[in-house]
């Protein structure tokens, strides 16, 4: 039995405040052994010792500090009745005197206590340490954070690209889901989760930690106090206030600080923030620091995950998944946790939902000379395909239930050679490369290996009849991205400078430009999430990009033509960027040649009207005289 002689002295517990920093006075190293002896055990005895126990020294031998975050320390012990390895939380001495964090110190170890799950840490019991410090005991898990396993796969790092297939992620997250599942079931909210918050254990057991922000219906609200961020560049960290959390991953509501908006729906979110960093292995917001992070995160403006990070080839079930339960609103989000669980097994099953289109009489499922990556099979209804000559539609062929078009797109992306309009209501069941590639993965290997190989060596033989087929087409893109920004831009105010500036569709603007360059959308989406990765490009909402520097990318792009070595009929001195144009008015920046003078805003260059131009009586002719000039082009081109 213990005495008071041979107790620990109480100084080697003490969380101490030194002028740099708290630490903690490690004892003599602890290493228990499940299932072994510690010399003979008498009844009485022990039963003795833990009734004149005076304090948790005696039941606690501390070994070292392991981390610490924003309520406590961390620290490595061994229980010396249950003779096992574990963890004591210990609240930190700024805390403990601030009566609101204090109360959530303690609501943190009560709720997680609740929380009798096997992926969420359990927690052991409540205590108090020999210098009145308060603590609470968890297990102790020996393993990594998934923030720390998504940088080593990122890295490349060959022991965790192999064992952490999307796969194995996913099945991981899959876990994560039915502990926040059973959360919500009593009432409670986490508030936090990201990565960095989930564990996993060498033999694969998955943990969501740290409860410190959960709120219960069961226990009040402690009062925030008044500090908000610490630094600038910790969008990282969890920080405590009238907003609470992460920054880069959480919510709007979250992020706006409307705690009375605050409900399971945003754990939703954040589950989507935490699959957008498995899929991406980035966080879904990014800046130059957290202020910019934590306006992008009211905003919502995140890039879509398979355009941040392409070459995941994050299949479109996946980033479907994410998007949706990233909505801005709640109520667009999925409504329960068990609904996204539902998604998520659908995905690892590879049960597919084919995508149905219903087009209507008359409607056109393919035009030729567009872009295509898509083929489509009837269900039901009847298609005429077209062919255009000499500025006439042509029929070739009807075609009805059973039968496909479209099937070189999925090959080779590449403009279409026919038009395809329904002659009845028509539904179509569509068809993608990856929708192929997972049906192949069910058929015997010998088989699938064949199918690939001759749709690989079609789709090299079609791609190197194309010039951007090969090599780097980023100067096209640019100068293609240049053109159309002034031209469909939609006017908005940025939601960080609150300034005036132009908007355009991420989706519309990748299809509008491989169909211009008569390219494949890899290219031009490699081009479009470096140009995001560094910032040339800023997300504003989840579909919509805004250019922070037109100067900037008119540099970049014209680098760009010289290092490529294309040759340009327009002087390197003189650049003419249009920002946008009216019937009578463009709105521009012109350098002029050699005199180094500038004139800001052309407001008053010549615009004629278009019925002068075309010799049109009125408006209502264009169209026609439009008509003519095609026809034209096109004879003219049939001539050569």
């Amino acid at each position: 039995m213990a005495t008071r002689a041979d107790s620990p002295d109480p100084d080697d517990l003490k969380i101490r405040q030194t002028s740099d920093r708290t630490v903690i006075r490690p004892q003599d190293a602890v290493d228990f052994k499940p299932g072994t002896d510690r010399g003979s055990l008498d009844a009485n005895a022990f039963c003795q010792s833990v009734i004149d126990r005076r304090n948790a020294s005696e039941k606690y031998k501390i070994d070292h500090e392991i981390a610490r975050g924003g309520m406590g320390a961390i620290i490595k012990a061994g229980d010396v009745d249950l003779q096992r390895l574990t963890v004591l939380k210990a609240i930190l001495p700024n805390v403990k005197e601030d009566p609101g964090l204090f109360r959530r110190f303690i609501t943190e170890a009560r709720i997680t206590a609740g929380l009798e799950h096997p992926n969420i840490i359990p927690v052991h019991d409540l205590g108090v340490l020999p210098d009145g410090t308060p603590y609470f005991s968890m297990k102790l898990v020996q393993g990594e954070s998934l923030a720390e396993i998504l940088r080593r796969v990122d890295a490349g790092d060959p022991a965790y690209t192999e064992r952490y297939s999307l796969y194995a992620l996913l099945s991981i997250f899959r876990k994560v889901c039915d502990a926040i599942a059973f959360a919500h079931s009593k009432e409670i909210i986490h508030r936090d989760i990201k990565p960095a918050n989930i564990m996993l254990a060498k033999f694969g057991e998955v943990l969501v930690m740290d409860w410190g922000l959960a709120r219960s219906s069961h226990f009040d609200e402690p009062p925030p106090p008044a500090s908000l961020f610490g630094s600038k560049d910790d969008g990282d960290r969890t920080r405590f206030g009238v907003i609470k959390g992460t920054p880069s991953y959480m919510p709007p509501e979250l992020a706006k600080g409307l705690a009375d908006q605050v409900d399971h729906r945003t754990d939703i979110f954040l589950l989507g923030s935490t699959l957008y960093t498995i899929a991406a292995l980035q966080s879904p917001y990014s800046g130059d620091d957290v202020y910019e992070i934590l306006a992008n995160a009211k905003s919502g403006s995140f890039v879509d995950p398979a355009l941040r990070a392409p070459d995941r080839d994050i299949p479109p079930e996946l980033s479907n998944i994410i998007l949706k339960a990233m909505e801005y609103k709640p109520d667009d989000r999925y409504q329960s946790v068990e609904e996204m669980s539902a998604a998520i097994d659908e995905l690892l099953a590879g049960h597919t939902t084919s995508v149905r289109r219903t087009f209507a009489t008359g409607d056109f499922i393919i035009r030729e000379g567009e872009m295509g990556t898509e083929a489509y099979m009837i269900a039901r209804g009847e298609v005429e395909v077209y062919k255009g000559i000499h500025g006439q539609l042509v029929p070739l062929m009807r075609l009805a239930k059973g039968d496909t078009v479209g099937e070189m797109s999925v090959i080779s992306p590449a403009p279409r050679s026919a038009s395809v309009k329904a002659l009845r209501e028509t539904e179509v069941i569509v068809i993608t490369m990856d929708l192929i590639e997972r049906a192949l993965d069910k058929l015997p290997p010998w088989m699938g290996k064949i199918v690939a190989a001759l749709s690989e060596r079609l789709r090299v033989a079609n791609d190197n009849v194309h010039p951007l087929a090969h090599g780097d087409c980023s100067y096209h893109v640019l100068n293609q991205l240049l053109m159309l920004y002034p031209r469909h831009g939609t006017p908005t105010t940025d939601t960080l400078s609150q300034n005036r500036t132009l908007t355009l569709n991420s989706e519309d603007t990748i299809t509008e430009i491989s169909t211009s360059l008569c390219a494949a959308r890899d290219p031009v989406i490699h081009v479009f999430a470096k140009l995001f990765q560094k910032g040339l490009l800023r997300p504003r909402g989840k579909d919509r990009f805004m250019i922070p520097s037109y100067k900037l990318l008119v540099e970049f792009t014209e680098f760009c033509r010289e290092q490529n070595g294309f040759e340009t009929a327009f002087p390197a001195d003189a650049a003419t960027t249009a920002l946008f144009a009216t019937e009578y008015a463009v709105v521009a920046r012109h350098v002029l040649p050699d005199a180094g003078e500038t004139d800001a805003e052309m407001k008053t260059t010549v615009q004629y009207t278009s019925e002068k131009i075309l010799g049109c009586k009125s408006s209502d002719e264009i169209p026609a005289c439009f008509e003519r000039l095609y026809n034209e082009l096109v004879a003219a081109q049939s001539k050569k």
